[in-house]
């Protein structure tokens, strides 16, 4: 089985290596003539870090104090939010990285696993039987389809299908890519400048002299001197030195595709979704995507492959809802301390982590599904259609590092259920601490899915012959 990805950024680069460690054929058509240098994303939130531990996809993490402050210069100003720390929920914490080093390594992992990436390959034509047309005049041919061509998706437009949300929200952004070394450090990583002369965001990029500078309304075509001007006027520091890279125009969006599979092409990442920036959900959602496609696409089966719309979709969508009450309430998305708990359910807001992990899956793909039990709370109990709990059963190994491929996970009396996993040929493991934590009896035992997400739970001994059938049921045979 093959599969063309359309589309070699982060998400795309990303699932390439999903699918190549399942044993997928594996080409990616890339437009551009090389991985993008220039960020727009800056890390992983923990979900997307423990998917790319378990991939493999190892980068250099920036050490930074998240947070955001803002003021007429840097050397006024003042905190809008504290330091923001994202409690632990797994094995891998948030991870701070500016995207396209993530790229990087993704991309060569890929190639490592027998990918074919090709760059300088535009993509023109596309039919929802997997043949795809490069501007080269080429026709490859290909099981699947998938589609991570960002937000102006050009395989989602030849195939017709549209969107529904609010669309663009306001004005556009640009986001410029400058160097300017001796440019003091902020304490946050986000500063807000305003004042009379100039308005912006500014990030510092790595340990290095970039940094980001994200300009209102500003136009790629204005003299690269006014660009110098605006950003040490923002800055306050009227004799830095500063050299404009290279500019990125954007708009904040919300808008999701009506269909997340046609025929054999899929749409994954910004082509299938796109949120507006705060959260920082729009990255860590494609990734996401293309993580819950890949062991489908590998297991094989059409019943299945229609359980990635059922899944993804309704995440896309609540995903955007919640990005937008957080544009519209920044107070309270920064704010998560327990005490503001009221304030968010008044307004519709779901707690951060719960929009980064606490979302459930209901499709044919899991048995017995069960409803996500709270908007505040993260709840990751062993239920069905939930990521499953993280528990350390050894130092440096939770239970997520456990899953290969689909996983039995058991309590300490379960020898039946060990002995069934062994004759269907799947992974097996006894965890002490399990039972409690996935609401079984030791004797019970949870079947979890590729993906890590719990496809089926069991309160007591079993067999053989249901532990087929409960394979059958999640792979939809």
């Amino acid at each position: 089985m093959d599969a063309v990805i359309v589309g070699g950024g982060t998400v795309g680069l990303c699932t390439a290596v999903f699918l190549a460690r399942q044993g997928v054929s594996v080409r990616v058509l890339e437009r551009r003539p090389t991985v993008s240098d220039h960020p727009r994303a800056f890390g992983l939130n923990p979900r997307s870090a423990e998917i790319a531990r378990w991939a493999g996809i190892e980068f250099e993490t920036d050490e930074r104090n998240a947070g955001v402050a803002s003021g007429p210069s840097l050397a006024e100003l003042t905190p809008t939010t504290g330091p923001i720390k994202l409690p632990g929920i797994g094995p891998a914490a948030q991870r701070s990285c500016p995207q396209h080093r993530i790229d990087r390594a993704a991309l060569d992992l890929a190639r490592d696993l027998g990918a074919r990436i090709d760059f300088d390959a535009e993509v023109v034509g596309v039919t929802d039987d997997g043949v795809v047309t490069t501007a080269s005049g080429e026709t490859v041919e290909a099981d699947y389809v998938i589609a991570a061509d960002g937000a102006r998706s050009r395989v989602r437009d030849l195939l017709g299908i549209g969107t529904t949300g609010p669309g663009v929200l306001g004005g556009h952004m640009l986001n410029v890519l400058f160097r300017a070394p001796g440019l003091p450090v902020p304490e946050y990583s986000m500063s807000v400048l305003r004042n009379e002369e100039a308005v912006g965001i500014l990030m510092k990029v790595d340990h290095g002299d970039r940094w980001i500078f994200h300009v209102p309304g500003g136009d790629p075509a204005m003299p690269v001197s006014e660009f110098q001007r605006l950003i040490r006027a923002a800055t306050g520091v009227g004799d830095v030195e500063v050299d404009v890279i290279s500019m990125l125009p954007w708009a904040s969006t919300a808008r999701v595709a009506e269909k997340f599979r046609q025929g054999n092409v899929f749409l994954i990442g910004d082509a299938a979704h796109v949120v507006p920036p705060t959260g920082g959900f729009g990255l860590n959602t494609g990734v996401a995507d293309g993580h819950n496609l890949a062991w489908k696409l590998a297991a094989g089966g059409d019943a299945l492959l229609d359980t990635y719309e059922l899944e993804r979709k309704p995440v896309a969508q609540f995903t955007m809802e919640q990005s937008l009450i957080r544009g519209e309430h920044r107070d309270l998305h920064w704010d998560l301390r327990p005490e503001r708990a009221a304030d968010r359910a008044a307004v519709g807001m779901a707690n951060v982590l719960v929009v980064i992990a606490g979302y459930r899956y209901d499709s044919p793909a899991v048995i017995d599904a069960e409803p996500m039990p709270s908007m505040e709370d993260l709840v990751l109990d062993g239920a069905p259609g939930s990521r499953i709990p993280h528990l350390w059963v050894q130092p440096g190994k939770s239970t997520l590092d456990l899953v290969d491929g689909f996983t039995l996970l058991t309590g300490t009396k379960a020898d039946g259920w060990l002995a069934a996993a062994a004759a269907n040929g799947i992974a097996a493991h006894e965890v002490p601490g399990w039972a409690d934590a996935a609401g079984i009896d030791e004797d019970g035992a949870v079947l979890v899915r590729p993906d890590g997400f719990v496809g089926w739970r069991t309160g007591g001994e079993g067999s053989e012959a249901e532990l087929r059938e409960a394979l059958d049921r999640i792979l939809c045979r």
